[in-house]
């Protein structure tokens, strides 16, 4: 593939920017009446002439980042929230322009994570073997120069390299203390997915040309097979391209057997006999959410709400794909939930 030039200009464009604003806006719609998203929303069209003048100019430079942690307690990266709305507007465009396998479920365009669950439960029956895993801290673990090095073989455009650049090689600050991070890139940060895509490019390329059934939703992928020797064989195609990307799979998360002994994916729990369900990661982590709420003081209605959404999360996009050949939803239980939902 021949690099691409003068994306620039595209993330630069009106168009985009805007899409990109409208993200911002929705995306921090509840944030705190000091944040910086209100002075970029008020002075939006005074704004954007400049920033669109230093995207096209090369002189954009991003801000450092507070380390701040979210409710499920994860430690999440902030960006300003003009930085978050050019990283947007990159994210928008890389997603078009670089041509990423199919396979890679989680990019737009691509079917989602119910599409990736459809797809390996209609490929079962002629696969008995399996093999699911994932990578160890993914995201912490991506190497900037063979990240930087792979996006220079799609990418044309010096300007545009080095808001990536800046992007993993970033600076976060956290209790007034100022660190340049050297490894990994940003959890929460709209380029991160297209980044974390690329990044498995490789393994992408090699596992179809094995001609096995392969299904990744970012760094979680399932190889089916229909021999085990073959299975053997992608193990190790595996193996060695994540040595060479220096990752690692995660050892609690990998599979390897038949099918007919089950596996999780996705967070949730599928056999050989087409049953599907609520993994028990997943159900563990939906009742302790519901506990949290509870002890939170949330009123039963809110609790409520809460699980009728998950509940429709549970079946949203496989229910009716798998009524029509036979495939059964396994129920939920609420048992393990310490008091009553109204």
């Amino acid at each position: 593939m021949s690099p691409v030039a003068d994306l620039i200009e595209e993330i630069a464009s009106d168009e985009m920017l805007d899409r990109a604003y409208q993200w911002m806006c929705e995306r921090r719609k509840d944030y705190s009446a000091n944040s910086d998203v209100w002075d970029v929303r008020w002075k939006w069209h005074d704004i954007k002439p400049r920033l669109r003048e230093r995207l096209v100019e090369g002189g954009y430079r991003f801000s450092p980042l507070r380390r701040v942690q979210n409710r499920d307690h994860e430690t999440l990266e902030l960006w300003s929230a003009l930085d978050a709305l050019v990283l947007k507007s990159i994210a928008i465009v890389l997603t078009k322009r670089l041509s990423l396998s199919d396979r890679c479920y989680h990019l737009p365009g691509h079917g989602g994570a119910k599409a990736a669950v459809r797809d390996v439960v209609a490929n079962l029956p002629d696969n008995p073997f399996v093999f699911r895993s994932d990578v160890k801290s993914y995201y912490a673990s991506i190497d900037h120069d063979i990240l930087l090095g792979q996006l220079a073989e799609h990418i044309d455009d010096s300007r545009l390299l080095d808001l990536v650049e800046q992007y993993v090689r970033r600076t976060v600050v956290e209790n007034g203390l100022y660190e340049d991070v050297t490894k990994g890139i940003s959890l929460g940060c709209a380029l991160s997915p297209v980044m974390g895509a690329l990044y498995l490019e490789r393994l992408d390329e090699r596992m179809e040309a094995t001609g096995l059934f392969y299904a990744r939703f970012m760094d979680d992928w399932v190889v089916l097979a229909p021999s085990r020797w073959k299975l053997r064989r992608a193990v190790q195609t595996v193996q060695q391209t994540l040595d060479e990307l220096k990752v690692e799979t995660h050892p609690d998360k990998t599979f390897i057997g038949r099918t007919e002994r089950g596996f999780d994916f996705l967070g949730y729990q599928i056999n050989a006999a087409g049953m599907l369900g609520a993994a028990p990661p997943t159900v563990t982590r939906f009742v302790a959410r519901v506990i949290r709420l509870y002890e939170q003081g949330a009123s039963s209605r809110c609790i409520g709400d809460y699980v009728r959404r998950w509940m429709i999360w549970v079946v949203s996009g496989l229910k009716t794909e798998f009524a029509s050949c036979g495939v059964s939803i396994l129920p939920i239980t609420m048992s393990r939930v310490p008091f009553p939902i109204a």
